[in-house]
């Protein structure tokens, strides 16, 4: 669809943009002026990226009634601490994505479930089945019973996630069980973190579907 958002529609924006060595990364950023031509936004933000610009990337608008994206330039940054100032051109067409801002990717880590039972602390080592920047899918062997509110560790490679969660539901598929939970109060670095990885495996399997074509 043509892009005929409007500064009143839209909460906040993601740009999904490469560094210096190839790899994605997500940063948040609000809209300060958009124009016909190019788009504004800052954020507040320690340090400076590792990015190169002028660069294509990848532009989420997150909006009340869902979240839209599409693809334009990164024309240049400017830093003024403890801002970053981006100035983006405005793209021709906008797709409507989803009704929820965070996708999620299959994605097996190591997980730690814990919960209170009868004042004694119960931990149960599990395997995630899916993952996004606001949910976890756990899978497990056998069916067992989950209180609502569990304290989750995920055992990234390169960090600890650790956070309270909050049971959704258990559904049965093929004698596997799985538990949906929803992050509580989720650190905002570590929820970059998780946004950082579904992106990057997204990527992984875009290009792999393409190379099997």
């Amino acid at each position: 669809m043509k892009f005929n958002l409007n500064l009143d529609s839209i909460n906040y924006i993601k740009i999904v943009y490469s560094d210096r060595n190839g790899s994605p990364h997500c940063v948040k950023a609000a809209i300060k002026r958009m124009g016909e031509k190019e788009i504004f936004a800052c954020a507040k933000f320690e340090g400076r990226l590792n990015i190169k610009t002028p660069q294509d990337v990848i532009l989420s608008f997150i909006c009340e009634n869902g979240l839209y994206r599409t693809g334009t330039v990164l024309k240049f940054i400017q830093y003024e601490e403890p801002y970053i100032f981006f100035t983006l051109k405005t793209p021709d067409g906008i797709e409507y994505q989803q009704t929820r801002e965070y996708f999620r990717v299959r994605l097996e880590e190591n997980v730690i479930l814990s919960y209170s039972k009868h004042n004694e602390v119960m931990r149960i080592a599990c395997k995630s089945y899916d993952l996004s920047a606001n949910g976890i899918k756990l899978q497990f062997d056998t069916p067992i019973q989950i209180p609502k509110d569990v304290q989750i560790s995920i055992n990234f490679e390169k960090r600890n996630v650790k956070t309270r969660a909050r049971l959704i539901r258990i559904d049965e598929d093929d004698k596997v069980f799985k538990a949906s939970f929803k992050f509580i109060n989720l650190q905002e670095q570590d929820m970059d973190y998780i946004s950082q990885i579904c992106i990057q495996k997204q990527l992984e399997y875009k290009r792999a579907r393409l190379q099997s074509e």
